[in-house]
């Protein structure tokens, strides 16, 4: 299933509700990062392709993408593909890849061929096969030996994205289940002592995904994440309630929620991913939920964009997309 474009339309949805110079100030400070060869600008002022995927999200959740800015995004995503680091080499480029594609050919921005779609669909087949590990995971890099539950979600979203199914799900269910906290929360892999705020959130959202994908019938009925979650969470009650009281555990002085229970200070990535898998379980409540927008509303910038945590000072296109999800659950 495409747990992107579920997550994409969550996020519009709730960015309806904020008011319109909001929305307009982040759209025109989003615009700004597109570069002249049509990436979107990292750190350095480069255009590169995590950082474009994240521009092309947030600005397709604002409903902002124009058809000129996502032709030029397109151009430089098929420029992408040549590179000797080719965009389809792990699960963070393959999935920043395809959703990046396929947000421009919603915004009218143009579409592959079909011999470039079975050509990439090739090439990333083939490169996350290299990467599965024996214990049912995705590894990050070719060098380790064991699973990523983080990229394992993600690889699970490149295929979602590509359309594709992802292969051998039943050892995605036992790589799950060996990175589970029985008291709550998903370790990163196998070897990590403690669970965290982000390996939970895409453990969750895993889990549900593998639920519904395993229910072809219950799949065919999904329209949204919330119907998908008020579908799949009551037949994964046991396996998923003790998750939502380990996020709790995770908030921090600042109102945003840590990466870690050892992280010495909030940041917004955490604070996105913790709020929305919290209120995908139905229990992300107001006092939390208000405080993680206050903690938001610290990390803005007045010129527009969004800071990662309380010791930057640069915004960037990422952590613009985590704040704008913050603002959109309310």
């Amino acid at each position: 299933m495409d747990f992107l474009k579920l997550l994409r339309d969550e996020i519009r949805g709730g960015l309806r509700r904020t008011p319109e110079a909001y929305r307009a100030k982040h759209a025109a400070w989003l615009h700004a990062q597109q570069t002249d060869g049509g990436g979107f600008a990292n750190r350095r002022g480069v255009g590169e392709l995590y950082y474009t995927t994240f521009g092309l999200r947030a600005l397709s959740c604002l409903e902002a993408l124009a058809p000129e800015s996502a032709a030029k995004a397109l151009f430089f995503l098929r420029a992408e593909t040549a590179k000797k680091r080719h965009s389809f080499r792990d699960a963070i480029s393959a999935v920043s890849w395809w959703d990046a594609v396929a947000l421009c050919a919603e915004a009218g921005g143009g579409e592959l061929s079909e011999s470039e779609r079975a050509e990439a669909q090739r090439r990333t087949a083939e490169s996350l096969a290299a990467l599965r590990r024996s214990d049912g995971g995705w590894a990050k890099t070719s060098i380790e030996g064991n699973g990523s539950l983080y990229h394992s979600f993600l690889a699970c979203c490149a295929f979602g994205r590509a359309g594709m199914p992802p292969p051998e799900a039943k050892g995605i269910t036992t790589f799950l289940a060996s990175v589970r906290q029985d008291g709550g929360g998903f370790r990163e892999n196998t070897y990590s002592k403690r669970p965290g705020t982000n390996g939970t959130a895409a453990g969750v959202a895993l889990a549900l995904m593998l639920k519904a994908q395993a229910m072809p019938g219950l799949l065919a009925k999904i329209a949204s994440w919330p119907a998908l979650a008020k579908a799949a969470i009551p037949l994964a009650a046991q396996d998923l309630a003790p998750h939502a009281e380990f996020l709790k555990t995770m908030r921090g002085e600042e109102g945003g929620l840590h990466a870690t229970a050892s992280a010495p200070i909030a940041d917004l990535l955490s604070t996105f991913t913790g709020c929305f898998t919290l209120r995908t379980l139905g229990a992300l409540d107001e006092a939390l939920l208000t405080r993680a927008q206050t903690y938001a509303r610290a990390m803005e910038c007045g010129g527009g964009g969004y800071m990662g945590f309380a010791l930057e000072q640069d915004p960037d296109c990422e952590y613009t997309f985590y704040g704008l999800g913050v603002m959109s659950l309310g």
